[in-house]
């Protein structure tokens, strides 16, 4: 449809005014003072365009009977959706301030034109469009749709608008923007007298433009071309998403305007002598026995006995409805809600006044001119015992004032006698989460039964207000049917009943989840271990600005604030609780604008985390979210875990994992595959045996449970299970794939390679396949092949590491370390944190003797993220090589602050340490800190401590320890070699000769300690 809409903004739908005393459209010949009409100008190809926006003339004259805005627009049509859009010629204005004239509409059709106005007329209709939002504002409506419009048509319309500004008269002001996103020329013209005078500022990209004389006027003038649609991103701050407009007023200073409406309110907060609002003001008085608790019972009876209408007929714009006729009338907008609030607090002794807020535009306002225009809503901002609080009566739900939080609308105009600057608005952080989420699992009755849940969601504040709302509108039935839709299946979960219950006292919202879930336990050498996944910490980050938003890239990133959001997960444990451990502990980070922590506690058989998120500022520049983006893409941040004692008793519940029931044998394999997910491969194996019993020649239950078996390291049953399968179908490429990842684990490297060349003949997508053949090529010294496969892995699978980082392997196996710096080189430039570049920057530079190379290289990764726990050990590995001792000391002791109770943590500072051989005391501390989670990997790192130490017995115990639990750890197996080999025992070069047989690379984190003891491996 096309439309011109006349009319400024409505005071607390739209404080920005309009208006015009005529009840018609007037036919009237083109203003003296107007230029003529532009001519068309070039175009560019619109593709699909329904319509073309040729040409937007708008021209501007102020003089001492206000405003007069004439328009001038010419509109082609291209298509029939086209029509739809030119169909119906709309003006809008509001009387009785505003008048509109039109002085032509028209139809050129090939040279040819045709005069509409000779054969039709408007029809002028009253209309409130925002009805449904409690908004009357008494605009007009004329419409007309022009007869005989066909494709191809260009329209051409021109008419004026006259505003006597009413109640701010004799001030005049306007704002300008082009109406359309895509237009081919605009000209905006504003003249006006000495008498006048004016102020002028634009937005970009106009802001050089200046106003000139011309005779006696001073003239302001743009002519733009080709004007298109600008892509804004989501997070830029309003300020630098407002482009092309112009503003123009003849205030002097914010001040001017602050006096100009002082009266108005002044008035309209003045009580009548028989008011009935006294005796509400002394009810008030009495009940309550504080200014803060008054002030609250003040704004309570705005907000629940007076409903919101907005009212912007005639004056009703900017003029407030007296506060006794608003109580009379029991309704009233946000100016008249402000007044009856304002008379209620003075008459309590609490000071108050009405401050000018932009809802929209509120960010930037500071650097604008002073214009009404900007305000489209007022509240109350009132001192309390010297404390500020700002009052909006046309909310719902507030109880205390003590709770309010200041709006986030940055920036208000007090409304005083005197005047008034902008006055900044502040924006702490919240004390409270407007949103939280509880979820309470009762796995008491064991690790694998269903657990009982109860989930609440609770909402607080403006949250609770629109949550109510729209809950409320939903009958009970159809929220549960909601909420089972939405959770049923998820992770096990299944819903049974939901309620909802509000506190009427506090505005807060519960909405209370029962039903059952299933927690994920994953076996581990020293008992079975659960993730609370949602305990990492990872900084909020928006993604950096590219394409056609790459303009913006320098600019802040707005983020949402004041929020807070908070998070509690309790679990009630098996047997009280006895034996149970809770890892990770309590940690706090800041970045992107936000904190978040993390708090646990296990007590009394009952394990709880909590995770609250709370926004600091409003926005951060673009060098603060660079900084922000990197360490969420690279920081460390670890999952709370729950670890069950290696002893744990399983109950009958945790028994029934393993009985086939009346399972079928998909149902078996399924419930195979769910076991072993969480680690639990005894449990996976029984099952898979009991499909297995009753259909031995089931080709997906024999490759289910090969990998069971890969899982549970009995590689020769693999694979017998996958040379079954493969029996049954040479051709079935999964049981190939398997057949050659277990030879590949029994070391049989050349086989693995014939098994998975055929899986990759069946199917050459397979990742599996691929870089499993890749590391058997490696193991085998074919490193050219193994080059190939792996850089066919980095196409096929480009998001995985191990094609990276295999090539890289590759090629400083085959002597190209040049070629390796390169590609190194490229991934840091990419992203200076990189991981798989820095570590294998620093293995090539440690191998060639200058580790110290790779310094600059670590150092700007970890700046951008200075608690990188895996950047931060390499780097103080590197500083400990090369003597930098109080260096590698410091970067170690970071990573031991990050989490000190996490093992991953401890074991990860130990290992670089261990590698080094530095500080071995320390490093002694922080793997037995580590070793209480019991992996393989952890003992390991103990035994690489006491080896560099020379305390080769203890080394030997604890390497034999970690190949009991992980008999294949090549590590473990080198370092008991080398144990050995110190002890005397020969048999130590058979441990070494089979240790090469698994990683061919073992011997590379041994450097150090074979430097210093040549004689071990010569």
């Amino acid at each position: 449809m096309f439309r011109t809409f006349v009319a400024a903004a409505v005071v607390c739908a739209t404080l920005l005014a309009s208006s015009v005393s005529a009840q018609e459209v007037e036919r009237a010949p083109v203003p003296a003072w107007v230029k003529p009409p532009l001519q068309d100008a070039p175009s560019a190809p619109l593709g699909d365009a329904a319509f073309r926006v040729q040409v937007i003339d708008n021209q501007i004259r102020f003089d001492a009977e206000g405003s007069h805005t004439y328009v001038f627009q010419r509109f082609e049509v291209l298509t029939r959706q086209g029509l739809s859009s030119a169909g119906t010629v709309s003006l809008v204005w509001t009387p009785p301030r505003e008048t509109i004239q039109v002085h032509l509409l028209r139809i050129v059709r090939n040279g040819e034109v045709i005069d509409v106005l000779a054969s039709q007329e408007f029809e002028t209709l009253r209309r409130e469009n925002n009805l449904e939002a409690a908004m009357l504002d008494g605009q007009l409506t004329a419409t007309l749709q022009p007869r005989d419009l066909r494709v191809g048509d260009v329209l051409e319309l021109a008419f004026t608008t006259h505003d006597t500004l009413g109640v701010l008269a004799p001030h005049v002001e306007a704002f300008a923007s082009p109406s359309a996103e895509r237009l081919d020329r605009y000209r905006l013209r504003a003249s006006w007298s000495d008498d006048h005078p004016v102020q002028v500022a634009a937005a970009a990209p106009w802001t050089d433009i200046r106003p000139r004389r011309e005779g006696g006027d001073w003239v302001y003038e743009i002519d733009a071309t080709d004007l298109r649609a600008e892509s804004i991103p989501e997070d830029l701050p309003v300020r630098f998403a407002l482009k092309r407009f112009v503003e123009f007023t003849d205030y002097a200073s914010w001040a001017d305007a602050s006096r100009m409406m002082a009266p108005l309110y002044a008035r309209g907060a003045t009580l009548e002598p028989d008011s009935p609002l006294r005796a509400e003001i002394e009810r008030i008085r009495a009940a309550h026995s504080t200014d803060a608790a008054r002030a609250g019972a003040a704004l309570r009876l705005v907000e629940d006995q007076v409903r919101y209408l907005a009212l912007s007929m005639g004056e009703g714009n900017y003029t407030p409805m007296s506060a006794d006729e608003v109580w009379r009338r029991r309704y009233g907008d946000c100016k008249g809600k402000t007044v009856l609030l304002m008379a209620l607090l003075e008459g309590l002794g609490i000071k108050a006044e009405a401050l000018l807020v932009s809802t929209r535009w509120g960010d930037g306002l500071e650097t604008r001119l002073p214009l009404m225009a900007w305000f489209d809503h007022v509240i109350v901002h009132a001192v309390v015992d010297g404390k500020s609080y700002w009052m909006d009566g046309t909310r719902i739900g507030d109880r205390r004032i003590e709770d309010l939080t200041p709006p986030p609308y940055r920036w208000g105009l007090p409304v005083r006698a005197e005047g008034a600057s902008l006055e900044a608005i502040p924006q702490p952080p919240l004390n409270t989460p407007l949103t939280e989420m509880r979820l309470s699992v009762d796995a008491s009755a064991g690790l694998d039964a269903d657990v009982g849940m109860v989930m609440e969601m609770i909402s607080r504040g403006d949250v609770a207000t629109s949550m109510r709302r729209q809950v409320g509108s939903i009958p009970p039935e159809q929220l549960e049917a909601m909420f089972k839709a939405q959770f049923d299946g998820e992770e096990g979960m299944t819903i049974d009943t939901v309620e909802t219950r509000y506190d009427e006292a506090a505005n807060e919202l519960r909405m209370i989840l029962t039903g059952k879930t299933r927690m994920s336990w994953v076996n581990g050498p020293s008992g079975r271990v659960t993730s609370i996944d949602e305990s990492v910490l990872v900084v909020p980050a928006s993604a950096e600005r590219r394409g056609v938003l790459a303009l913006f890239r320098d600019h802040p990133y707005a983020i949402s604030h004041p929020f807070m959001n908070r998070a509690v997960f309790r679990v009630t444990l098996p047997h009280g609780g006895r034996g149970f451990q809770l890892e990770g502990g309590d940690q706090t980070v800041e970045g992107g604008g936000y904190r978040l922590e993390r708090r646990a506690v296990l007590n009394d058989g009952v394990a709880e985390v909590e995770i609250t998120t709370t926004s600091l500022v409003p926005e951060l520049s673009a060098a603060e979210m660079a900084t922000a983006r990197t360490r969420a893409e690279s920081t460390a941040s670890l999952p709370l875990r729950l670890r069950a004692p290696a002893n744990y008793v399983a109950t009958e519940q945790d028994s029934a994992r393993y009985q086939p029931r009346d399972s079928d044998i998909d149902d078996l394999i399924t419930r195979a595959g769910r076991l072993s997910d969480m680690g639990d491969t005894d449990g996976a194996l029984a099952l898979l045996d009991a499909a297995l019993e009753r259909e031995p020649d089931h080709a997906e239950a024999r490759r289910a449970r090969g990998s069971a078996r890969i899982d549970a390291r009995d590689y020769d049953g693999a694979r017998a299970d996958y040379d079954h399968a493969a029996d049954l179908d040479p051709a079935d490429q999964l049981a190939a794939t398997g057949q050659g990842i277990a030879a590949y684990y029994q070391g049989r490297y050349s086989e693995a390679v014939v098994n998975l060349s055929v899986a990759l003949r069946l199917d050459p997508s397979d990742t599996s396949a691929l870089s499993t053949r890749a590391a058997a090529y490696y193991q085998l010294g074919r490193w050219d092949r193994s080059l190939a496969d792996y850089r066919t892995l980095k196409t096929t699978a480009p998001d995985s590491v191990a094609g990276p980082f295999g090539e890289l392997r590759a090629l400083i196996r085959l002597e190209r370390p040049e070629e390796a710096r390169g590609l190194i080189s490229a991934r840091l430039t990419r992203d200076p944190a990189d991981y798989v570049g820095l570590e294998r920057l620093v293995r090539i530079e440690t191998q060639a003797g200058t580790p110290e190379e790779a310094l600059p290289a670590l150092d700007r990764a970890i700046e951008g993220s200075p608690e990188a726990v895996d950047h931060l050990a390499l780097r103080g590995q590197v500083r400990a090589l090369t003597g930098d001792e109080t260096g590698a000391r410091e970067d170690f002791a970071v990573i031991r602050q990050t989490d000190p109770s996490d093992p991953d943590v401890r074991n990860t500072v130990c290992w670089a340490q261990a590698l080094a051989g530095f500080d071995l005391e320390q490093a002694l501390i922080d793997c037995d800190a580590a070793l209480s989670a019991g992996e393989a990997a952890y003992v390991d790192s103990r035994a690489m401590v006491l080896l560099q130490m020379e305390r080769y017995a203890e080394a030997k115990a604890d390497y034999e320890r970690a190949l009991s639990i992980a008999p294949d750890l090549a590590p473990s197996l080198y370092g008991l070699g080398l144990s050995r080999l110190a002890l005397g025992d020969a048999g130590g070069a058979e441990d070494l000769t089979r240790a090469r047989a698994r990683d061919v690379d073992v011997a590379e984190d041994f450097a150090v300690f074979e430097a210093r003891h040549p004689e071990l491996v010569k």
